[in-house]
């Protein structure tokens, strides 16, 4: 928490922002305000763990459920549409409730295994955080992975590969707000040249400007 006031990012979020994350429970703090989403590629490579660790069909068949649907969902997109029938999400639903009874019957099945309690703790987050995790079934808006934003942090990993290390903390604080910054441009088509110039120039674009596309005055 300490870490994320002192980015001073999450705290200015409104209510009508949605966060997505790797199941960062710290996010869910009443200290904030905006809605969380959480990655559905890190639940189904969790899902992997346990089919690996235990044997239990559930979690395989979760994680394939997992993918059919974002198969369906993209059809739909590239079809035009931009919601679900009534009849598919009531589908969806029953099947995923049908595969957690399933994974707790056969969890109950093995519970004094050492792998069971990871598979325990597994079933309880996925029935506490089911909205959060599957929000983007009942909103196309709404993105399935955070792939976009840990593609966006692979400069970094070069940086510290070709550098080793950042010569101190302020060295290190700069460039992360500058790429940041670069970044947040980029994804929202604004030219990079043009970005880099206005921020030479003490006039970056802030984020109303952004998100409007609107050039700093």
């Amino acid at each position: 928490m300490e870490s994320l006031e002192d980015d001073n990012i999450l705290p200015l979020l409104t209510h009508e922002t949605t966060v997505m994350h790797d199941h960062n429970v710290v996010n869910y703090n009443t200290k904030f305000c905006f809605s969380n989403i959480e990655c559905n590629q890190h639940l189904q490579r969790d899902c992997q763990r346990n089919s690996d660790d235990t044997g239990h069909a559930w979690s395989s068949e979760l994680k394939d459920f997992i993918s059919i649907t974002i198969r369906d969902r993209k059809d739909m997109i590239d079809s035009g549409q931009n919601v679900f029938s009534d009849e598919y999400l009531q589908h969806f639903n029953d099947g995923l409730d049908t595969i957690l009874e399933a994974g707790w019957t056969q969890n109950e099945e093995n519970n004094s295994s050492p792998e069971a309690t990871f598979e325990r703790a597994l079933l309880r987050r996925v029935r506490k955080y089911r909205d959060n995790y599957f929000l983007w079934v009942k909103d196309f808006k709404m993105p399935t992975t955070n792939n976009l934003s840990e593609r966006a942090l692979r400069g970094v990993k070069t940086h510290l590969k070709v550098s080793g290390h950042f010569l101190n903390t302020e060295s290190a604080r700069n460039y992360a707000r500058i790429r940041s910054y670069m970044e947040t441009c980029r994804r929202n088509n604004i030219n990079e040249i043009d970005a880099l110039k206005s921020l030479c120039l003490d006039a970056p674009y802030t984020v109303s400007q952004i998100v409007a596309g609107r050039p700093p005055q």
